[in-house]
């Protein structure tokens, strides 16, 4: 089951990188033809504003620039968990260290949700269609959680480290 998990959190980090370059792609081209989108924009909303929704849409792709960064960051951190479980060392401080670290980037992704957040209801306000958005309560009880998680394995790590020297 660790080995799938692995190789699972291997593919999910690959596929997050593609993704993040196809993002950086569809930046580069709004910037390069910003008249392309902004016609489109017009055509379907004459209403509109399309070089502010162009701007939104801008702001939302470089979002994901961060984005990508903490998923790496978590997943890397996951797979070096499972490696160190496999190899018979679950509670150790360095998972202790991983799981807090997963715990940060966890949080800086819901920060950065709220910003995507903001920029749904703007983009909702300008264009007058519905875009989507919600706070997560799981992830910010996963952020949580993840923290307590770090300091159980603190505690179990000082202990398995205390028996090892006792014996």
């Amino acid at each position: 089951m660790l080995l799938w998990s692995r190789r699972l959190l291997m593919g999910l980090n690959i596929l997050n990188w593609v993704l993040l370059a196809l993002f950086m792609v569809a930046l580069v081209a709004t910037s390069l033809r910003p008249d392309i989108v902004v016609d489109a924009i017009a055509g379907a909303k004459p209403a509109v504003d399309g070089g502010y929704m162009l701007d939104l849409f801008r702001i939302t792709l470089l979002l994901c620039i961060p984005i990508a960064i903490a998923a790496h960051a978590i997943f890397t951190r996951l797979i070096a968990m499972i490696d160190a479980t496999r190899a018979g060392a679950a509670f150790t401080s360095d998972n202790a260290r991983r799981l807090r670290t997963i715990g940060w980037w966890l949080l800086a992704t819901q920060v950065i949700d709220a910003g995507y957040g903001w920029l749904s209801l703007e983009m909702s306000r300008t264009s007058g269609e519905v875009f989507g958005w919600q706070p997560s309560l799981a992830a910010w009880l996963a952020v949580l959680l993840l923290f307590v998680l770090a300091r159980i394995f603190e505690q179990g790590a000082a202990m398995r480290e205390e028996l090892e020297q006792t014996i």
